[in-house]
C-alpha cells in the first residue's frame, strides 16, 4: 500500500480509535458513569424528541385527513390554522387516552380485583367441593385433607389487597424511600420537560428539519449525508407505518369486540372492548393480557358468561389476524414471529412497559435497514457482473474485428 497522505490519514484514524477503545475498556466504570451523566442531563431532550416523532404520527394524519379541507381554502388566516388546530387536536386526543387510561381502566381492573379477593373464600370451597366430588365419585385413593386446611389464610388475602390499593399505604412506601422519591420527581420532571419540548418541535419542524439537512450538508461528506438521510428516511418511515397499523387495528379490534358484546350480551361491553384495544397495541403479550383482563371482569357477573367470552374473543383475534392484520400493515416490513417476540422480550428488559410498546417498531425499522441493505448489495452485484459481462463482450468483439482485418 502506497504512504499517500489519504492512506496516511486512515492509518492514523485507526491508530487513534484503537488507542481511545483500549483506554476506555481500561477505564469501563468511569466510562459507564459518564454516560450514564449525559444520558440524565440529555433525559429531557430524548423524551421530548421521542414524544415528538410519536405525536407527529397522528397530526399527520389529522393535517392530511381531518382538516385537509382548511389546507385548500382560499382563505389565508384558515391555512395558517391548519398546524394550530392539528396540535391542539393531537394533545386533547393524547390527554384524553391517558385520562381514560388512569380514570376508567385502572379504578375498573383495582374494583375487579377487589371483587375477585372478595369472592375468593366462595371460590376457594366450591372448588374443593367440587374436587371431593370426584374422588369419590371415580374412588381414587387421593387424601384431599391438606385442602380443607390450607397452610394460607384466604381471607387475609382481602385486606392485603385492599392495603396494595390504598393510597396511604403507597405514600408509606414512598416517604421512607427517598431515592425512590426522588427517582419520581426526577421522571415526572422529564416527561413534562419533554412534552413541552415537544410541542415546541412539532410547531416548528419544517423550520428545524430545514436548519438540520444544512448542518449535516455542510457538516459531513455529501455521499455520508446522503446515506444518512437514506437511513433516517428508511427507518422513520418503517416506524411511522408500524405504530400507525398497529394503532388502526388496536382500534378496529376494540370496535369489533364492543359490537360484538353488546351482541351477545356480555356484561361490562365498553370497559372490556377498551382494555382489548390498548392492550393490542402490544404485540403478542398485549392480546393475552387483554383476553385474561376481560375474562375477569365478566367472571365476576357469570362464570359461564366469562367462558362464551373467551371463545368469542379468540374467534375475533383469528378473524384479525387472518383478514384484518395483514391488509392495514401490508405497507410496513413484517416482522417474522420469532423476531417480534425477541422486541417485545428484549424492550421489556430495557425500558419496562414503555420499551415492550417500542420494541416492535425498532425492531421493524432495523429490520427494514437490513433488508434494504441487503436489496442494494444484490442490486451492487448484478450490476457489476453485468459490467463485466459488457466489458468482456466488447473485448471479444475487438478480437473478432482485430481476426478480421489481419
Amino acid at each position: 500500500m502506497e504512504l499517500s497522505k489519504k492512506n496516511i490519514k486512515k492509518i492514523l484514524l485507526i491508530i487513534t480509535f484503537a488507542v481511545v477503545l483500549f483506554a476506555a475498556s481500561q477505564n469501563l466504570s468511569t466510562v459507564l458513569s459518564f454516560l450514564s451523566g449525559v444520558l440524565s442531563i440529555l433525559a429531557p431532550v430524548i423524551v421530548g424528541l421521542s414524544l415528538a416523532f410519536m405525536l407527529n404520527i397522528l397530526m399527520n394524519v389529522l393535517e392530511r385527513r381531518v382538516f385537509a379541507f382548511m389546507k385548500k381554502s382560499k382563505k389565508k388566516h384558515v391555512r395558517n390554522l391548519l398546524r394550530p388546530a392539528s396540535l391542539i387536536a393531537t394533545l386533547l386526543l393524547t390527554l384524553g387516552f391517558f385520562v381514560l387510561l388512569l380514570f376508567i381502566i385502572i379504578p375498573q381492573l383495582k374494583d375487579t380485583v377487589m371483587l375477585l379477593v372478595t369472592k375468593l373464600p366462595d371460590y376457594y370451597e366450591s372448588l374443593v367441593k367440587w374436587i371431593d366430588a370426584l374422588v369419590i365419585r371415580f374412588g381414587l385413593d387421593i387424601n384431599t385433607e391438606f385442602l380443607h386446611n390450607p397452610k394460607f389464610d384466604v381471607n387475609n388475602i382481602y385486606s392485603m389487597a385492599q392495603n396494595f390499593f390504598t393510597v396511604e399505604s403507597t405514600n408509606n412506601i414512598l416517604n421512607t424511600t427517598v431515592g425512590v422519591t426522588s427517582s419520581l420527581i426526577s421522571g415526572i420532571s422529564n416527561i413534562v420537560l419533554g412534552f413541552i419540548l415537544a410541542i415546541y418541535v412539532l410547531a416548528e419542524k419544517e423550520r428545524i428539519g430545514k436548519f438540520t439537512n444544512r448542518f449535516f450538508a455542510a457538516a459531513l461528506p455529501q455521499k455520508v449525508n446522503s446515506k444518512l438521510k437514506e437511513i433516517c428516511s428508511v427507518a422513520s418511515n418503517s416506524f411511522a407505518s408500524f405504530i400507525t397499523g398497529q394503532f388502526t387495528d388496536a382500534v378496529l379490534l376494540g370496535s369489533m369486540c364492543f359490537i360484538g358484546m353488546l351482541i351477545f350480551r356480555f356484561p361490562s361491553a365498553a370497559v372490556v372492548s377498551i382494555i382489548i384495544g390498548i392492550t393490542a397495541l402490544v404485540p403478542i403479550i398485549g392480546p393475552i393480557v387483554g383476553e385474561i383482563i376481560g375474562c375477569l371482569i365478566i367472571f365476576m357477573e357469570s362464570p359461564v358468561k366469562a367462558l362464551f367470552f373467551i371463545i368469542f374473543i379468540l374467534i375475533l383475534q383469528t378473524i384479525d389476524n387472518n383478514l384484518i392484520y395483514p391488509r392495514i400493515m401490508g405497507k410496513s416490513v413484517g416482522l417474522p414471529g420469532v423476531l417480534v417476540f425477541i422486541a417485545v422480550i428484549i424492550g421489556g428488559n430495557i425500558g419496562g412497559i414503555l420499551g415492550v410498546l417500542l420494541g416492535v417498531p425498532t425492531a421493524s425499522a432495523i429490520y427494514a435497514l437490513v433488508i434494504n441493505w441487503l436489496k442494494n448489495k444484490k442490486l451492487r452485484e448484478k450490476e457489476s457482473a453485468l459490467a463485466i459481462d459488457n466489458n468482456t463482450e466488447e473485448e471479444n468483439t475487438e478480437e473478432i474485428k482485430v481476426e478480421t482485418n489481419s
